[in-house]
């Protein structure tokens, strides 16, 4: 699966991508090859926005979720807006699960 993380300077997402890539490295069930991942700044959403299966949104970007979400859906993808405690807790897991979760909903949904 890939999935983009998208804040406004692509620095924190950053610092999450690798919490998340820690989880995976850490599952018995995830396998790190069928992860690809990259943070970007939300000015280079619509650049890249093609060539992942979610789109996870720092929360510091709430005020222009409304946008994100207009262009994700337009592009077919799903996205989620995180939460500023399980972001500012830097955690992968969670986040992990919820890019999982999103991805899985839009599949069954597109079936």
């Amino acid at each position: 699966m890939n999935i983009l993380l998208v804040c406004a300077g692509g620095f924190s997402t950053t610092m999450m991508m690798e919490e998340m890539k820690k989880t995976i490295n850490n599952s018995t069930k995830l396998n790190i090859e069928d992860f690809s991942m990259e943070a970007i700044p939300v000015d280079r959403l619509k650049e890249k926005v093609d060539h992942y299966d979610v789109i996870l949104v720092g929360p510091q970007l709430g005020h222009k979720y409304t946008q994100i979400q207009a262009v994700s859906e337009e592009h077919n993808k799903p996205s989620v807006l995180l939460t500023a405690e399980i972001y500012g807790a830097m955690d992968g897991a969670t986040v992990l699960k919820q890019a999982l979760l999103a991805h899985k909903k839009h599949q069954t949904a597109m079936a």
